[in-house]
């Protein structure tokens, strides 16, 4: 009976963060609508401590310090973000390497070689080429609309992006794991939230690709963070017990 108590606890506090998550995102894509982006700077950064919350509580603070880590980088570069995109871009280009990097590195552990998912079909070349062909338009878009030293570092947010997808690829290939597809959808919604953020601030302002970008930044953190509170990486004795 105790137990029962125990998890029912655990669980209502787990549902407690999701629901605060929700709001916050509500709130958010709400104020993108019908108020400033500037405004974003209050609701943003408590989405991104929403999360940092849900990890911490989800791991029973056994959690992985270099994702916190990455995750309190994103906190401070959404600050900058909605402060003055243009103005601290360099700092953003680095804290978002800093993240991306630091996600790949968490996510090494996951990445196993070997098996490889049946539906390596055209369909996955042609998502290959479609993520090829989002980075080269960003690419495009750097080297055109952004001048100086902030140009490089835009570019190596850009090619830490590739750095990040390739473990979230192959894990989905791989197919050892039954939320690879949770994983897949964290790294689509970080790749529009890349390429919508440089439209919007260079080449068409919309505050629908505000709210798009809020709602794919968001999810992609969220998504992320579940990936790596809900899956254990599995050691090759239990891949040549279940797999072989």
């Amino acid at each position: 009976m105790k137990n029962t108590k125990a998890h029912t606890h655990f669980a209502s506090r787990l549902k407690l963060f999701d629901l605060l998550f929700l709001l916050l995102l509500v709130v958010s894509v709400v104020i993108g609508i019908v108020a400033e982006m500037q405004d974003l700077i209050y609701t943003m950064p408590l989405v991104v401590l929403s999360i940092i919350g849900k990890y911490i509580y989800e791991t029973k603070r056994k959690f992985k310090v270099l994702f916190l880590i990455a995750l309190l980088c994103i906190l401070v570069s959404d600050v900058l973000v909605f402060t003055s995109f243009k103005d601290y871009l360099l700092w953003i280009s680095l804290l978002n390497t800093f993240f991306l990097i630091c996600s790949a590195l968490v996510l090494k552990p996951y990445v196993k070689y070997g098996k490889t998912r049946a539906s390596m079909t055209i369909s996955v070349f042609i998502s290959i080429a479609f993520v090829v062909y989002i980075l080269y338009t960003v690419f495009n878009l750097i080297i055109t609309e952004v001048y100086g030293i902030e140009v490089y570092f835009a570019v190596l947010c850009e090619l830490s992006m590739l750095l990040f997808l390739f473990p979230i690829g192959k894990i989905y290939l791989s197919d050892y794991y039954d939320t690879g597809t949770i994983l897949l959808a964290s790294g689509i919604f970080s790749l529009f939230q890349v390429a919508l953020s440089i439209i919007n601030e260079f080449l068409y302002f919309d505050s629908t690709f505000t709210v798009l970008i809020i709602i794919c930044h968001s999810l992609s953190l969220y998504l992320l963070t579940k990936f790596l509170t809900n899956t254990k990486a599995l050691k090759d004795e239990a891949l040549r017990e279940n797999y072989l």
